[in-house]
């Protein structure tokens, strides 16, 4: 045990020497010892490295949740001559998730034991809405893992990516009392049917979700006791967005903005206060059976309207200039729909959260202008979403930038485990006594990074630009959880011999020669698998940290030497400790953090 805390002190006080150098701390004084020579020496190396990645590598980092080289050499195999032809079959073959194989993930899955993810709404609800807290959250915590599992593992990448952006853009906290144990449900059935589907569907089946429900108090929202939390949240974050509020106005101001919508007919294209209350009206009814006092057998938490004259607005409603007559019942929250799907107004607001996902944190005009107009000409599609999603990728917007985001901790973490082939398995192996196992670390240690899955208490979703997760609190605990990627063990136990959560000394020994293990080509072969290229300043950095006073030619000794009580080599051991903090530097440095 004493040679295994000596190896982590070693890792992290020297990493942090080395991760200084790689964002640009150069003071000579800080890179040397007293006494004795230079960590860092001036050397010159073979020019192999680039300032940006090929083309393929940067349209996959933006794409999936981090570049892998079997991803690559997938891309490769794909029909066409040339790469912009070969990714207009990638993008086309990822757009239909349903004809991909995906075994090894659904295996994984399988294995991993979960019992609630193939539970109906009304089996989640009857069995899960109990006093026991570890019980009533299974369904949740099933969830963060299976999302884990599938982000590293599924071969539909698209496909994953995307649903994190719907989770995002309708975001629930996951962990809600009354939201959590159904949350497979809006998981399975609400989000994930509907990435490639259509807009307007969507949205309609969000409103209806248990988990929506409960989150935004629609549920309690009646003609005598109208809720606004939802109507409120419908028009600032589902559709119009903020951008389009008009402010404290006479929602009948001559000067309020008039436009033709998708559907061809007019429009305000603002909205006021005034929108958001007769809204409110809209949707009174709307609710679930939930055993309230008036219905107690209705008791499954499925969707139902309730047109009773308690329960639903009959009177005119007037939302954007648009009158919704009396007694239309649930004709109200359908024309609602309609009207806030095809406005242009959202088609606007959806485009550039699309494009700030995939493009950069402020995308160009001219490419928000042509999705939004793609997106409002179909908004009746039943691939409305598949086609904007097309239309994103393969844009020349998407193809040139890199760079113009940073990876959220969330899918840092994700793309360093799948860069690395990490062996990870999330489960609730021990969740039933009220802790995680070793296994689930990385899930629990998200939340100090910021960005543990579906744990956003706000309902705007988790912030998409490179503002909000470049303070030294996130990137710091995202640097953290990073470097502890590389010394987590697979298995319980207190003894060295137990696998690691990725296998960097197996993988360097199986890639690398042992008569050609040299600083240059180790740091050669762990900066093309994580990040598809060799970036400036950080390959030279990764290099001088790993040989030390070495020469950057000069044969590493690897091999491992303890198998648990007689004392090791320290000098092969330290080797290895040094290998494995210079991969968590590749994977902590600027290049790999940026998309």
């Amino acid at each position: 045990m004493a040679s295994a805390f000596a190896s982590q002190v070693f890792s992290r006080r020297h990493l942090i020497q080395a991760m200084a150098g790689a964002i640009g701390v150069t003071d000579e004084t800080a890179m040397r010892r007293p006494g004795k020579a230079p960590l860092l020496e001036e050397k010159s190396l073979p020019q192999t490295t680039a300032a940006t990645p090929p083309g393929p590598v940067r349209w996959l980092q933006k794409a999936t949740f981090g570049f892998t080289q079997g991803d690559y050499a997938a891309f490769y195999s794909l029909p066409g001559a040339n790469d912009d032809l070969r990714w207009q079959s990638w993008v086309s073959q990822q757009l239909n998730p349903a004809a991909i194989s995906d075994t090894a993930c659904d295996a994984r899955l399988a294995g991993a034991g979960f019992t609630t993810l193939g539970k109906t709404l009304p089996q989640l609800w009857a069995q899960h809405r109990v006093d026991n807290y570890t019980t009533r959250m299974q369904p949740i915590a099933e969830i963060e893992c299976a999302t884990s599992i599938r982000a590293i593992y599924s071969n539909r990448q698209l496909y994953e990516v995307m649903a994190d952006f719907w989770h995002d853009h309708f975001s629930t906290f996951g962990w809600d009392y009354d939201g959590g144990p159904v949350f497979v449900h809006y998981d399975r059935d609400v989000i994930r049917p509907n990435v490639f589907g259509n807009f307007r569907t969507l949205l309609e089946a969000v409103c209806k979700s248990t988990t929506m429900m409960y989150y935004l108090d629609l549920q309690a929202s009646t003609v005598a006791g109208p809720n606004e939390n939802y109507a409120r949240e419908l028009i600032e974050l589902h559709t119009l967005g903020a951008e389009n509020y008009a402010g404290v106005m006479d929602p009948q101001d001559p000067s309020l903005p008039v436009g033709i919508s998708g559907d061809g007919t007019s429009a305000r294209l603002k909205y006021v206060d005034e929108d958001v209350y007769e809204s409110t009206r809209v949707l009174t009814g709307w609710t679930i059976k939930n055993g309230h006092w008036q219905y107690p057998a209705d008791n499954d938490g499925t969707f139902i309207f309730r047109d009773a004259e308690s329960w639903h607005d009959r009177f005119t409603k007037y939302v954007l200039n648009r009158r919704f007559a009396p007694d239309q019942g649930q004709q109200d929250g359908f024309k609602l729909f309609d009207t806030l799907a095809s406005h242009p107004g959202t088609a606007n607001f959806i485009a550039r959260k699309l494009c700030r996902r995939f493009v950069g944190d402020n995308p160009p005009s001219s490419l928000v202008t042509s999705i939004a107009q793609l997106f409002m000409s179909t908004w009746q599609a039943p691939d409305q979403l598949k086609q904007v999603t097309q239309a994103i990728l393969l844009s020349n917007e998407f193809k040139t930038s890199w760079g113009t985001k940073v990876k959220r901790p969330f899918n840092a973490v994700i793309g360093a485990l799948r860069g690395a082939g990490a062996d990870f398995t999330p489960t609730l192996a021990s969740y039933g006594s009220g802790t995680w196992s070793t296994k689930d670390e990385v899930n629990s240690r998200l939340q100090q990074t910021g960005q543990r899955k579906f744990y956003w208490p706000a309902p705007n979703g988790y912030p998409d630009t490179a503002a909000a997760w470049s303070s030294s609190g996130s990137l710091a605990m995202t640097w953290k959880m990073l470097v502890r990627l590389t010394e987590i063990h697979k298995e319980v136990g207190y003894d060295d011999t137990r696998p690691y959560l990725i296998d960097i000394i197996g993988l360097t020994n199986g890639a690398v020669a042992a008569g050609s293990r040299t600083a240059v080509n180790i740091v050669n072969y762990w900066c093309d698998r994580l990040l598809g290229f060799r970036p400036e300043p950080t390959y030279t950095k990764a290099v001088d940290y790993l040989r030390q006073n070495a020469a950057a030619t000069e044969v590493l000794t690897l091999n491992e030497v303890w198998a648990g009580g007689s004392s090791p080599n320290l000098k092969n051991h330290y080797t290895q400790s040094r290998l494995r903090a210079t991969v968590a530097l590749i994977m902590c440095s600027p290049d790999a953090l940026r998309r």
